[in-house]
This record gives structure tokens, C-alpha cells and sequence, in this order.
């Protein structure tokens, strides 16, 4: 088994924050107490930072960030709502019904974490030929957000809107 020093923890959390605590030891392949004894210690030292958010800790390398990139952070990081937000990256409106279809989730699902992510300011509502729509509300700030730890985001969809937002 290979041995994780606390440094490798730092390095991969500046990498990738916003992580949550399971997150970190699936991908850092840790057992919860050494996980555990590391995070206490790098949040002790100023290393990192530990946000509560949405009901669940997220880990942050020291660097400031604001309100709002952490909350965009943790949300990124929730499966369900990563769907939705990439469903919205085209800055296209969408109506619940379409993003429903493109998600196969239930509407009751869907309208839980729409009403988080307008909550948290992330989207808005609008009316739309349809009804009521949804868009994110500050777009260019999740381009900057998302182009800047690319290697955070592994998925298909979102890599390419980076090729097409970074040409």
C-alpha cells in the first residue's frame, strides 16, 4: 500500500476543491482515520479550509475564495446538480420538462435541487415561451471556475465546453 503524506493530501485539494470528505478518500484511497488525522491537522496548520455547505463538509486548499465560488464549488461537486448546471452550460434557458428528459430523473428530484441552486443564487427563473425556465445567473463566473480546474472535472460534457469556451 502506498503511503500518503500530508502533502499529497494539501496538493490534491488546491487541485480539486470543493471535495467532499467521501470524495477524498475514494480518489486519495485512504482509510477514514488517517484521512481524518490529516484534514484535522492541514485545517490546524491553515493548509486547508472546511466549509459546511448544503449538509455537507467541503475541503478547500487556504487560497481565498469567495462566498460564491464555494457554494458553486459544492454544488459542482453534488452528482445530481452537476448534471443539472452542465444541462445549462450552453447559457440556454431550459424549461424543467427538457432538463428533466436529458437528466431521467423525477420531477420531484429535479424540483428539490433547482429550488437549492436558486436559493444559493446560482440560477434563476425566468419566463420562458414554455412556462418558467432556468439559466445560470452568472455565467462567465462558472467558465472562470470551471476552466480553471479543468483536471477537476473529468466529465465528457464539461471538457468540452472547455475546448469550445477556451478557443
Amino acid at each position: 500500500m502506498q503511503t500518503i503524506r500530508r502533502d499529497d493530501i494539501s496538493n490534491f485539494i488546491k487541485a480539486n476543491p470543493g471535495y467532499y470528505f467521501r470524495e477524498l478518500q475514494r480518489s486519495l484511497k485512504l482509510p477514514t482515520g488517517v484521512l481524518q488525522y490529516h484534514l484535522n491537522n492541514l485545517i490546524k496548520d491553515g493548509d486547508v479550509v472546511a466549509k459546511e455547505l448544503n449538509g455537507k463538509t467541503c475541503y478547500f486548499p487556504s487560497r481565498s475564495f469567495t462566498s460564491t465560488q464555494f457554494i458553486i464549488f459544492s454544488h459542482l461537486r453534488d452528482r445530481v446538480r452537476n448534471k443539472i448546471l452542465r444541462s445549462l452550460l450552453s447559457g440556454e434557458s431550459r424549461a424543467p420538462s427538457e432538463i428533466i428528459k436529458d437528466l431521467r430523473i423525477s420531477p420531484p428530484t429535479l424540483s428539490y435541487h433547482l429550488s437549492l441552486l436558486v436559493r444559493d443564487g446560482l440560477l434563476e427563473r425566468i419566463q420562458i415561451e414554455k412556462g418558467i425556465g432556468y439559466r445560470i445567473k452568472d455565467l462567465e463566473l462558472f467558465k472562470g471556475i470551471i476552466i480553471e480546474y479543468k483536471e477537476s472535472f473529468l466529465d465528457k460534457l464539461i471538457q468540452d465546453f472547455i475546448t469550445v469556451w477556451t478557443r
